[in-house]
C-alpha cells in the first residue's frame, strides 16, 4: 500500500510540475505565419552551362533544367579565319569558360580550341550564334585557358592558365567592328600570376580581379604555391591594365594536394572560382580543399570552408561521399567542400555550384539550392562551370 502511495503522489507531482513548464515552442521564424519566403528572383531564373564533349554544347536552362537555348560548333555557318575554323572543329572538348555579357545579347565562352564571344538574339535569328570574336588555343600561350572576362572599350581579358613566370592574362580588341582575323593582336601582355582559373570585372573600383596562384602550382619551382587574388587597376585614359602590388591578397596557407590525388602528387592547391557576393563588396574563392570569404572594404580574408557554408550557401550538400585521404605528413582528411569547380549566388538566396568527382576535372550535374533544398539538374552532362546567365547586383559587367 504505501508503495502504492509513493507512486501516485510521484504521477500526481510530476503532471502537476509539468503544468509550470512551458512547453518547448519552435523558433519565431519557424512558425506557422512566420515562415517568410524570399521570391524567387526574376532575372535569375537561367542557367548557362559548358557540357564537355566531342563536340561540346553551350546551354541555356532554367533551374529545372528545361533547356531555352543552345549553341555547338554545327550552328556555325559563317565563314572563318583558317586557325578560328581549326580551332572550332578541334577534337577538343572543352567548354571550360560561360559568362553572360553584354547586357545578356553575347556569352563569352572557352569553346573546344577557341576562347570567343557568340551572339545570343534568340528574337534576332540574323544574328544570333554568330561568333564576333575568337581566338584559337592551339598555341603554347592559351592552350590550358580557363577563363576569359570582358573589359571597358570592347577589350577582353584572357588568362592563359600556366605555370611559367611569364604566364598571366592577355588582353585583346573584341569590339564587334572588328573582322575576325587568324591571330588577333594582343594589345596587353600582364605577367606573373600562375594558374589563373577565375576574373571577375569589378565596376565599382574600375578594376579586374584574377584568382591564381603566387607560384607554379604543378610544383614545378620547388617552392609552395599559395592562392592569391590580385586585383589589377584599369586605366580608362589609356585602356589598359595596371599593376599594384597593394591588390595583391594571398591566402595565409599553402597545401599539397596529395590528400586527393595520393602520394608523390607534386601540385599545390589553387583557386578554382571567384564569385562575388550580391549587393555586398566580398568575394568567395573556391579552391582544390574548400571556400574562403575574403572582405574588400578590410581587405582581409574573414570566413573559410563550413564557415562560409554557414554565412552563404546554407543548403550545400557534397555530392559523394569518398573526398578523403591522407596528406603529405600521413594526416587523415576529409575534404567535403572540395573541388568547386564553380558556383554562384544570386540576390535570393538561391545558389548553384559544380562539384567534381573525386580524383576527377569535372562533375556529371549541376547543384541548383533554392530555400535550402538541392536538386540535381544537367545530370549526365560532364561540366565543369554552370553560372547565373544575368548580371550580379553590385557587379555589373562592362556593356562596351
Amino acid at each position: 500500500m504505501v508503495s502504492n502511495a509513493l507512486t501516485w503522489f510521484l504521477y500526481l507531482f510530476n503532471h502537476l510540475t509539468d503544468l509550470s513548464v512551458p512547453p518547448i515552442q519552435p523558433q519565431l521564424r519557424l512558425r506557422p505565419g512566420h515562415r517568410i519566403g524570399v521570391a524567387p528572383d526574376p532575372d535569375f531564373q537561367e542557367i548557362l552551362t559548358g557540357v564537355y564533349g566531342v563536340p561540346a554544347l553551350l546551354k541555356i536552362h532554367d533551374r529545372t533544367g528545361d533547356v531555352r537555348w543552345t549553341w555547338g560548333r554545327s550552328d556555325v555557318t559563317q565563314p572563318l579565319p583558317p586557325s578560328i575554323e581549326r580551332g572550332l572543329w578541334s577534337e577538343a572538348n572543352d567548354a571550360t569558360e560561360v559568362k553572360w555579357i553584354r547586357n545578356g545579347t553575347a556569352i563569352a565562352a572557352i569553346y573546344s580550341d577557341l576562347v570567343m564571344i557568340i551572339n545570343h538574339t534568340p528574337d534576332q535569328p540574323e544574328t544570333d550564334k554568330r561568333i564576333t570574336w575568337a581566338v584559337s588555343r592551339q598555341s603554347e600561350f592559351l592552350w590550358n585557358s580557363h577563363s576569359v572576362e570582358l573589359l571597358p572599350g570592347d577589350r577582353v581579358a584572357v588568362a592563359t592558365t600556366g605555370q611559367r613566370p611569364w604566364d598571366g592574362i592577355l588582353v585583346y580588341n573584341a569590339s564587334v567592328a572588328n573582322p575576325l582575323v587568324d591571330d588577333p593582336p594582343v594589345i596587353q601582355n600582364i605577367t606573373g600570376l600562375r594558374a589563373i582559373h577565375a576574373m571577375i570585372w569589378d565596376e565599382q573600383e574600375q578594376m579586374l580581379w584574377a584568382a591564381g596562384t603566387d607560384a607554379a602550382a604543378d610544383g614545378s619551382d620547388n617552392i609552395p604555391a599559395y592562392g592569391v587574388i590580385q586585383g589589377y587597376p584599369f586605366n580608362a585614359t589609356t585602356g589598359e591594365l595596371t599593376t599594384d602590388e597593394a591588390y595583391i591578397y594571398r591566402l595565409p596557407e599553402a597545401f599539397d594536394q596529395e590528400t586527393e590525388w595520393g602520394k608523390g602528387y607534386p601540385w599545390w592547391v589553387g583557386p578554382h572560382d571567384l564569385v562575388p557576393v550580391p549587393n555586398e563588396r566580398k568575394f568567395i574563392v573556391s579552391d582544390d580543399r574548400g571556400l574562403h570569404a575574403f572582405d574588400l572594404r578590410t581587405e582581409q580574408w574573414t570566413e573559410e570552408y563550413d564557415a562560409v557554408i554557414d554565412k552563404y550557401m546554407q543548403g550545400f550538400e557534397v555530392t559523394t561521399n569518398d573526398r578523403y585521404g591522407y596528406d603529405r605528413t600521413g594526416r587523415f582528411t576529409e575534404l567535403p567542400l572540395s573541388d568547386l569547380k564553380s558556383f554562384n549566388l544570386a540576390p535570393d538566396g538561391a545558389f548553384l555550384y559544380v562539384q567534381s568527382l573525386w580524383r576527377e576535372f569535372r562533375g556529371f550535374h549541376t547543384n541548383v539550392v533554392m530555400d535550402g533544398i538541392r536538386q540535381e539538374i544537367n545530370i549526365g552532362d560532364e561540366i565543369y562551370r554552370s553560372r547565373w546567365f544575368a548580371d550580379i547586383p553590385g557587379w555589373p559587367k562592362p556593356v562596351r
